[in-house]
């Protein structure tokens, strides 16, 4: 594991916005954006970064539940008032999945035809987080959009959640240059812990062996030794 152990939530943020402006200075141009609520206070950051407005950005969500935009569990909600709070770069451009078209193969279609028609090929960073259960993005154990090799964006049922999400593929991910994983609290610690010993969770999948990634963990999260 490329490790990096932070203090406090607030000193991960920060360092991983740095990392990130860093990366955009240098060239990179599409990020992808996991959900959840550990990101949120980066995403904040990131809007107030004057570097990025400069620059010409792809944000790209990684996976949505499957809720309208201005539902609470929205992912992409989540990140037009954190990343967006002050209006979108008129310079930067934001994929996301259309979830107000009220079925979860057509989202993915559409996600994909985007997705070409930006020109995209590979992302130069993807965000992610972990579950308790060893999931990323919406790649939950079990499911069998975990088999998808052909796609760029998929639909999933999630049995355990009773729930349809849309996700990028794992393919997409592993192919991304870099993966910045973000985890936070002691809740985290025994899956990372697990992980690191070698289990086959899909956080594992996406990032043993995949290029570059980097894990940005609080220190309650962190595994022993």
């Amino acid at each position: 594991m490329n490790l990096r152990i932070f203090d406090t939530l607030a000193d991960l943020h920060a360092a991983a916005a740095r990392a990130i402006v860093q990366r955009a200075q240098a060239g990179a141009r599409a990020f992808a954006l996991s959900g959840g609520s550990t990101p949120k206070g980066l995403y904040a950051l990131l809007g107030q970064s004057d570097e990025l407005r400069a620059l010409p950005i792809l944000w790209v969500v990684v996976d949505e539940r499957y809720v309208p935009i201005d539902h609470p569990d929205s992912n992409a909600g989540m990140i037009e008032t954190t990343l967006f709070a002050g209006g979108m770069a008129p310079s930067h451009r934001f994929l996301r999945f259309r979830t107000e078209l009220s079925d979860p193969a057509a989202t993915a279609r559409a996600f994909e035809d985007e997705w070409r028609s930006l020109g995209l090929e590979t992302l130069d960073l993807v965000i992610l987080g972990v579950g308790d259960d060893g999931h990323t993005a919406s790649l939950f154990p079990g499911t069998p959009v975990l088999q998808v090799e052909d796609r760029i964006a998929a639909e999933v049922f999630v049995p355990r959640l009773n729930t349809w999400r849309v996700t990028i593929t794992k393919p997409v991910i592993r192919a991304a240059k870099t993966r910045m994983v973000l985890a936070a609290g002691a809740s985290k610690k025994p899956i990372l812990e697990q992980v690191r010993a070698g289990a086959d969770y899909p956080i594992a999948q996406v990032t043993r062996d995949a290029g570059e990634t980097w894990w940005f963990l609080d220190r309650a999260a962190a595994p022993e030794g």
